[in-house]
């Protein structure tokens, strides 16, 4: 497979960072979570759009820099945004790599259950039941991509993933 942008999209809690770690790890890929680069750029910042935009930006010049150098990159973050997945598109394209998105969908009681449970470990501070019920229905799904069912197990998402993508586990993960 040539280097490749994989975005994951969705709204909170629908398991894009955990998908995006098990795809990183199985492949050596490189993951990058939108909050932690937003954390890491703005310490203690909250999560407005502005301080977002900021974060996306850093994340996909930092993804064109590793997909120019051979390295495929999974992206997570919401993309609710259409200039977000223009800008991630931008980005694949300007280092000449493929490009996938990924949007996981998943039930408003499972996404609300999944956000309190984590809410006191979550950069998410905006993340109040009120605001995860409006982000997960009124999520702009596109089509564009891969449709996937973030209540799956772990196992069958990296699988449906993994053969959307036509790739097949290496026996050892590359270097960046």
């Amino acid at each position: 497979m040539k280097p490749t942008l994989i975005v994951l999209s969705g709204p909170p809690a629908s398991g894009k960072s955990a998908l995006a770690r098990r795809l990183a790890a199985r492949h050596g890929y490189v993951h990058l979570e939108m909050d932690a680069v937003r954390l890491r750029l703005l310490p203690g910042s909250n999560s407005t759009r502005e301080n977002r935009v900021l974060a996306y930006r850093a994340m996909h010049q930092s993804a064109e820099l590793l997909l120019d150098r051979g390295v495929t990159v999974v992206a997570d973050a919401s993309y609710g945004h259409a200039e977000d997945r223009t800008d991630a598109r931008r980005a694949a394209g300007a280092a000449g790599a493929g490009f996938a998105l990924v949007e996981v969908t998943l039930p408003l009681d499972l996404a609300l259950g999944r956000c309190r449970a984590r809410r006191s470990r979550h950069p998410g501070d905006d993340l109040t039941d009120e605001r995860v019920t409006e982000l997960v229905t009124t999520f702009p799904y596109t089509g564009e991509g891969l449709t996937l069912d973030g209540a799956l197990p772990m196992p069958e998402r990296v699988d449906l993933v993994e053969r959307y993508l036509g790739i097949k586990l290496r026996t050892k993960p590359a270097k960046p």
